[in-house]
């Protein structure tokens, strides 16, 4: 074991790194439709980062084995040629003409992500691993809560699914510690596995539970797209395990050392504070001490005066480097410049929204006005399932009938618009990245302020318990 030294607020903190030896990797959609290459291209590199680091991993992905497609991508635009193109255009099915479906190629798979097959595997492994560290990673889709936090879910294979609360009534027997990171939507409700009940109250667990998410209980998270392009990649996942590696995904050489203190390794902890700082995306990212935090801070507290002066920590140290770099001044007014960028990118955002619906518009009265052209001439077109639609795909017309409708004006009208709906869809995109910095620079602020506050006002347990999440999470992968 290896001892190092953090600071936090007015507080020394000692804390162990130790390895964690097993690790349970589960991924992929809840059915076919919901099954994207990314996952699976996340999944396999998890996997050989883990085992790089000498972990054993048992790995759960949709069907398993099983033979039959169970995933989906995109082809790239260079490949996406395709003589009923045009007809894909008009009838609105352009995204399905460039969608290919396939069996995963993961290897050494436990099994499937079914629940009935997967809840018996992960009690197995649970119980197995009672009295050592165990890791659970989860790249897949996950579901929202309509209740409390605790019910979020993982969605699994065959449109089964597992809950916050039903895995924290899973992990009771266990007395070693368990980490967790999650990459899917909602999956801030997960932060309630560290905690004694999983519905609400802040006293922890007797075995200690820690973990990281994309996201809160509430928001949307980045990531599952079907692009198989590296460039493409800019979720949670992605910044997380290239921290841990060292490496990106292409192989390239991590732009910034994680190592925060520079003792020759990255813990977990640091490669999430890595991505909360590096990762231009719209995941506003946490961990479970900094959900310790958030949901320890009394309402009193909230109405002190805002200190001239952030503390001395890692969430303030984080603010000025990110303020620095979206040109934030780092005086009185800085709160001001955050929330008029903020508002700014608000209004940018809105817009462009504006812009692609009026565009959505004139895109679909045209694709009408060429749907009822073509439908007057070739009625079976309109029965894409029907005996009558066959014979004239089987006769070639269908090819013709596309090739002449490319050369109309009309057409290349509608690819224009559908060309320029494609480039407001990825400024709609990057306006949201820009603002959530913003709004990371303001929960950055918000977190170096609690964090003080707990130090200053909080009960030597309630101190001793953000203590201990912090130790739980800041353990390194070891070689």
């Amino acid at each position: 074991m290896k001892r190092s030294i953090m600071f936090f607020g007015l507080s020394l903190i000692v804390a162990k790194t130790v390895s964690a030896d097993d690790a349970v990797l589960i991924g992929g959609g809840y059915n076919l439709h919901g099954s994207q290459g990314q996952i699976e291209l996340n999944v396999n590199w998890v996997q050989d980062v883990l085992q790089s680091k000498g972990m054993k991993v048992e790995t759960y992905f949709t069907d398993g084995s099983e033979a039959g497609a169970d995933i989906y991508y995109q082809l790239p635009p260079d490949e996406q040629t395709s003589a009923l193109e045009p007809l894909a255009r008009v009838f609105a099915n352009r995204v399905r003409e460039a969608r290919r479906y396939r069996e995963n190629n993961i290897a050494n798979l436990s099994g499937s992500t079914r629940r009935p097959d997967l809840e018996p595997a992960l009690d197995n492994i649970i119980d197995r691993t009672a009295d050592s560290d165990l890791l659970l990673v989860y790249n897949g889709h996950g579901g929202q809560s309509m209740s409390t936090p605790d019910h979020v879910t993982m969605e699994l294979w065959d449109d089964t699914s597992l809950s916050a609360n039903e895995l924290h009534s899973m992990l009771e027997p266990r007395s070693a510690p368990f980490r967790f990171v999650f990459a899917q939507c909602y999956s801030g409700g997960f932060h309630r596995l560290a905690y004694d009940n999983p519905t609400n109250g802040l006293a922890l667990s007797d075995a200690p539970r820690c973990g990281f998410t994309a996201e809160s209980a509430y928001r949307l998270a980045e990531g599952c797209s079907a692009s198989i392009e590296t460039d493409d990649y800019r979720d949670y996942t992605t910044f997380f395990f290239a921290a841990l590696s060292g490496f990106e995904r292409d192989g390239e050489i991590i732009g910034r050392d994680p190592d925060i203190n520079s003792d020759g390794q990255t813990t977990l902890r640091e490669a999430h504070l890595f991505t909360v700082q590096e990762a231009y995306s719209t995941d506003l990212s946490r961990s479970t001490s900094e959900d310790y935090l958030m949901r320890w801070q009394p309402w009193y507290l909230r109405w002190l005066p805002v200190h001239k002066n952030l503390p001395n920590n890692q969430f303030a140290k984080m603010y000025r480097e990110l303020a620095a770099r979206y040109g934030i001044a780092l005086d009185s007014s800085a709160v001001k410049q955050i929330r008029q960028k903020l508002a700014q990118s608000h209004a940018e955002y809105d817009d462009t929204m504006a812009q692609s619906e009026s565009l959505n518009y004139q895109i679909h009265e045209l694709q009408f006005e060429l749907q009822r052209g073509l439908s007057e001439q070739w009625p079976a077109i309109l029965g894409p399932y029907t005996g009558a639609f066959q014979k004239l795909a089987a006769s070639g017309q269908l090819n013709g009938i596309a090739a002449d409708l490319a050369q109309t004006s009309e057409y290349q009208q509608l690819v224009d618009l559908q060309h320029q709906k494609a480039v407001l869809d990825e400024t709609l995109l990057d306006r949201e990245r820009m603002a959530t910095q913003f709004q990371k620079l303001i929960h950055l602020r918000h977190l170096a302020t609690v964090e003080q506050q707990l130090f200053e006002y909080g009960s030597a347990q309630e101190q001793d318990g953000y203590r201990s999440l912090v130790s739980c999470e800041d353990v390194a992968l070891l070689d």
